[in-house]
């Protein structure tokens, strides 16, 4: 496929989009002339993966991907090696729920923080699976944006569910708050585009991230310009990897071998913005028995008690010291939001043993309100009540 003197050339390659009838560019990935047959690839495979993923999103009537073969004397070749068109159009995505209250948001930096990232993480799960995106890459990444930019209808169905999420009082009608975020989402991609054209930015490299805080750091800007581009340049590096676990644990290791107060607020939340994914904490979890041990786990998790086996998996054990030495205050609150969005379902403990319910929610019960933090216990004593009315009901 590369030819006997493949070493000599460095290969690329375009991922397109049929949009409205035309071709867009929608990723270019790179790859060096010192790279190997097989690294190069991989990257063959991953660009037809990644259109085939574009195309099963359902927002696209076609996907192809060109490669270029360039060489050292600066001649360059392309070739199309994939083209495939969509047969029939998967269901449309849907927005979820989101059960919190939605901050309100004057400026696009604040709709960029974790309190409302996590909630673009709730309301657009399905999108940020399908892109293996987190909310934070979807806030700084003008290809996600992009994306979710052409599904017009799914991004406006999303802010007008943030809107109603917003209940503090004195707020304009949820129409009006659903423009005004959708103002601010303008303006967020219009920032976007913005750092994409500046120049000498620092890179991120080698996955140091106190190095990119430093040299930006150094420069000359807001508070807020420092932290967007600080997420902006590493989502350049964090979002072509293929897993969130993988994101986790770059993030979680510099917490460990660097003791830095400047980033580890902005790791932090990073990791809960891993943490979001439903996929990532069953992995990290492993199976459980049933909804009640997995519970039970998450809680001693959260509380950096969870009991590891004799050779744990390395990210859960950096995840659970860090929350035993409580320098990740976003991921705990991540987990507990979780646990009590769970313990608050009508979902039954044990599927395949209904007898043992009264048991098993009673036991849990006492279990997570003894181990909430203080700011969670009265919601978890509540929640962990209102599921005892419903076990007395079903047995009525």
């Amino acid at each position: 496929m590369f030819g006997s003197i493949f070493g000599s050339r460095a290969y690329a390659y375009e991922i397109y989009v049929m949009v409205d009838g035309r071709w867009r560019l929608d990723k270019r990935l790179e790859g060096e002339a010192s790279m190997t047959q097989h690294a190069n690839e991989q990257l063959e495979k991953s660009a037809v993966a990644q259109a085939n993923a574009l195309l099963n999103m359902g927002d696209y009537t076609a996907v192809k991907v060109v490669r270029s073969r360039s060489r050292s004397d600066g001649f360059v070749t392309q070739t199309e090696i994939f083209n495939k068109t969509a047969t029939a159009r998967p269901k449309a995505m849907a927005t979820r729920a989101f059960k919190g209250v939605f901050p309100v948001c004057n400026t696009l930096y604040d709709l960029a923080r974790r309190p409302a990232a996590k909630a673009f993480s709730a309301v657009y799960r399905e999108f940020l699976d399908k892109q293996n995106a987190t909310s934070i890459e979807l806030l700084h990444s003008p290809q996600h944006q992009r994306k979710l930019n052409d599904m017009s209808n799914f991004l406006r169905a999303g802010l007008y569910a943030l809107a109603g999420a917003q209940t503090q009082p004195g707020l304009p009608s949820q129409a009006e708050r659903s423009k005004k975020l959708e103002a601010l989402f303008d303006k967020l991609i219009q920032r976007t585009r913005d750092a994409m054209a500046e120049r000498n930015l620092p890179a991120f490299e080698n996955n140091d991230f106190s190095r990119l805080h430093e040299r930006l750091a150094a420069r000359d800007l807001s508070d807020d310009d420092k932290r967007f581009l600080f997420f902006f340049q590493m989502t350049k590096v964090t979002q072509s990897m293929s897993s969130y676990a993988g994101r986790l644990d770059i993030a979680l290791t510099d917490m460990v071998e660097r003791s830095n107060p400047g980033t580890a607020p902005l790791l932090d939340e990073v990791a809960g913005s891993c943490l979001d994914s439903t996929t990532l904490i069953q992995d990290l979890l492993g199976p459980r028995s049933n909804l009640s041990d997995a519970l039970i786990a998450l809680a001693d998790l959260a509380s950096g008690k969870l009991t590891l086996g004799p050779k744990p998996d390395p990210i859960l054990e950096k995840l659970n010291r860090l929350l035993g030495e409580k320098r990740l205050p976003s991921c705990e609150e991540t987990l507990w939001e979780r646990i009590l969005s769970n313990l608050s379902s009508k979902t039954l403990l044990s599927k395949h043993e209904p007898k043992k319910e009264w048991q098993l929610t009673r036991n849990l019960n006492h279990r997570l309100l003894a181990a909430a933090p203080e700011a969670f216990k009265e919601a978890i004593d509540h929640a962990g009540r209102m599921r005892m009315e419903r076990v007395r009901n079903m047995d009525n």
